[in-house]
């Protein structure tokens, strides 16, 4: 019986030396968060913005009108700028999607700053198009991450 008692405590010590514990890289929740809320708050901005859009005074979708969205958007852009810095060489990827996506966001605002008329029939649903899928591209890129520490491209 004795025995069997020393020997438990070496069959412990063999089992926990003998598993790895690995660290999915490349996925940070904070990032998928981020994103998660900057697609939600971006259709709340469009869905605000096509209304204007549609309406017959150009002067509600002046850019200042909606400033604070911009102004949040930016601070998003900061956070997962900075939080993809963090990753690893395994999440480069992610990187490069970011900033694609942070180039969507440009020409987007800046279209919006230079004006958009007033189209009845026309709600501007490619520009939300392109943002949607930027967003979900680091998105994807991140659940592989998450589940299988590596990406597909």
């Amino acid at each position: 019986m004795k025995n069997k008692l020393l020997l438990l405590p070496v069959f412990c010590i063999i089992l926990l030396t003998s598993c790895k514990v690995t660290f999915i890289t490349g996925y940070d929740q904070v990032l998928d968060q981020t994103l998660g809320k900057m697609k939600r708050d971006f259709n709340l901005h469009f869905i605000k913005l096509s209304r204007t859009i549609q309406d017959n005074d150009p002067r509600n979708q002046d850019f200042v009108n909606f400033q604070d969205y911009y102004d949040n958007l930016e601070v998003d852009m900061i956070t997962i700028k900075s939080r993809s810095q963090s990753l690893d060489k395994k999440a480069s990827i992610v990187n490069e999607q970011i900033a694609n996506l942070d180039a969507a966001f440009k020409v987007f605002i800046n279209q919006h700053k230079g004006g958009l008329p007033d189209r009845r029939s026309d709600d501007r649903h490619d520009m939300r198009d392109a943002i949607n899928t930027s967003i979900d591209a680091i998105t994807r890129l991140q659940e592989a991450l998450r589940t299988t520490g590596k990406t597909d491209y």
